[in-house]
């Protein structure tokens, strides 16, 4: 048994991370990436969760009585075995993996960033076999125009190596990007 009771997670990413008997009782679970993960009989009692993503994780025998979840986005996920789970302000619920269309110009800016090692990592643009992250893509695209968005991706590329270590999670990018476009 593990517990995170009142803890605070801000901007980590759990990709395929497993959690079983956690107990996650008031915790704050803010800005997290969560794919592939699982969740076997985890109690969420009065949680907030905001700003995080679940993409195909799987729920067994899972409280979230008295959570708060918000501004969240749930993707290919099974939420039956959520007990007692409701949502509050904008949480998307998607059945499948989301199409984004890629203009010429967003995908150049992509291509660009490829190689570098920190953007990579975490997996926020590209996935293995040389595909985009089309959520995080569909998700930028909602908050960003097809002209502002390419070359707010460059920026990121002159970026210190410290400030990429700390893009971790699509709310950091997200969070990122858009302080990079009020500076402009």
């Amino acid at each position: 048994k593990c517990s995170a009771k009142n803890k605070k997670f801000l901007y980590l990413n759990f990709r395929g991370s497993h959690f079983k008997d956690t107990n996650f009782t008031a915790a704050s679970i803010l800005g997290c990436d969560f794919w592939g993960a699982s969740f076997n009989r985890c109690n969420f009692k009065n949680a907030h969760i905001s700003d995080c993503i679940f993409m195909a994780c799987k729920f067994k025998d899972c409280n979230f009585d008295g959570a708060k979840i918000e501004y969240t986005t749930i993707v290919n996920t099974n939420l039956s075995e959520c007990k007692k789970i409701e949502f509050e302000n904008s949480v998307d619920i998607l059945k499948q993996y989301p199409e984004c269309q890629l203009e010429q110009e967003l995908i150049d800016s992509l291509d660009k960033l490829k190689e570098n090692p920190f953007i990579r990592k975490c997996k926020l643009l590209h996935l293995p076999g040389n595909k985009y992250n089309k959520l995080n893509l569909y998700l930028l695209q909602k908050k960003f125009t097809e002209r502002e968005l390419p070359p707010l991706l460059l920026r990121i590329a002159d970026k210190s190596k410290s400030e990429l270590r700390n893009i971790t999670t699509y709310k950091k990018l997200e969070n990122t990007l858009k302080h990079d476009k009020s500076v402009i």
